[in-house]
């Protein structure tokens, strides 16, 4: 029976001293101060991120540290972008969120905040787009109407770093600053 390499490491045999004992990765080494080999893995990954041949021991370990070292400085930069994002928002009932998405052509929806839930959350309706004005270069400039007829609450978690929600994988919300906002024509692909 052919044994299954794809679903576990791969640790050269020569690579069987473990170092440096941390959270974030194990590093094996071949134990030879004259051509040092380290391999390293994520503690709970199977795929290596490096395995070097280094020119000293001092080299090897100089790398390694810098390799945890980046670990310690990424893992501080997440927990400060979570503590950012969970902050509590600043909308009210009544504020209106737009946003602008299309590939080829640019579309504009509002949403209304009609509940809040709790520090992060948020219930919205979708609205209407009512005609400011339009020009002849296939170009209309909306604000928003009124909440749609039989528009159902959805809920949404609200980014407390800038206030703005993720609709969808391609609609980003962000509060209306009362400015006609432009998109595209009817009459050229809307």
């Amino acid at each position: 029976m052919t044994k299954n390499y794809a679903s576990e490491r791969y640790i050269p045999k020569q690579l069987n001293t473990k170092i440096k004992e941390n959270y974030h990765f194990d590093f094996f080494w071949n134990n030879d101060n004259l051509k040092p080999s380290c391999i390293a893995f994520p503690k709970k990954g199977k795929n290596k991120l490096f395995w070097y041949r280094f020119k000293n021991v001092d080299h090897m370990n100089k790398h390694i540290n810098n390799v945890l070292e980046n670990a310690k400085t990424r893992e501080a930069e997440k927990a400060k972008y979570k503590a950012e994002r969970l902050k509590p928002h600043t909308l009210k009932i009544g504020d209106v969120l737009y946003t602008s998405w299309g590939y080829d052509q640019t579309n504009i929806d509002f949403y209304k905040v009609v509940k809040l839930v709790g520090k992060t959350s948020i219930k919205l309706c979708k609205m209407t787009n009512q005609y400011y004005e339009s020009d002849c270069r296939g170009s209309d400039k909306v604000v928003p109407g009124n909440v749609k007829e039989n528009a159902e609450p959805f809920l949404k978690r609200v980014n407390g770093k800038d206030n703005h929600v993720n609709i969808s994988s391609f609609e980003f919300a962000r509060v209306w600053d009362g400015n006609p906002k432009y998109q595209t024509a009817a009459n050229y692909g809307h």
